[in-house]
């Protein structure tokens, strides 16, 4: 068993992050880390057999490389977080080198929690080195930020 490349956790033992795993013995390991989810934000899903033979689950929202995801997607994912969290499940999200699009999502989930923009960019980047690589996913994290805010600041 190997261990994915990049893999890191945001907050052990229930949320990591990794670049794409590139076989089942990544998948493995990570099941013997405790994760038991897989959030996968790249075009293509992992192959089905490989996380049937690991016990694991699957959530592929696909995200193309580069850009930002749809709010639909936000949602999606943030609620896959927060559900695995709720549920005591340990989950993985992963794209292709594990940086852009993971470290948005990543982010986004930080500012979902109430941490400002900027702090969970740097938070993340802290953890992961080059996350939230485009303009446009660090503008998405601070109107993200913002939307959130003002929603508080109405309720």
């Amino acid at each position: 068993m190997s261990q994915p490349y990049g893999f890191s956790w945001i907050e052990k033992p229930f949320l990591a992050a990794s670049a794409m795993p590139h076989d089942e013995t990544e998948l493995a390991w990570l099941r013997d880390q405790g994760i038991d989810i897989v959030l996968t934000l790249t075009e293509q899903a992992l192959p089905r057999k490989w996380i049937d033979n690991q016990g694991l689950m699957n959530v592929h929202v696909p995200i193309e490389d580069m850009t930002v995801p749809t709010t639909e997607d936000i949602e999606k994912c943030l609620r896959v977080i927060q559900k695995a969290r709720d549920s005591n499940m340990g989950i993985m999200v992963h794209c292709l080198a594990g940086k852009g699009r993971t470290g948005t999502v990543l982010a986004l989930y930080l500012v979902s929690k109430g941490m400002p923009g900027d702090d969970a960019i740097n938070h993340i980047r802290m953890l992961r080195p080059g996350s939230v690589e485009t303009e446009e996913q660090r503008l998405l994290i601070q109107k993200f930020a913002q939307e959130r805010n003002a929603r508080n600041d109405t309720v």
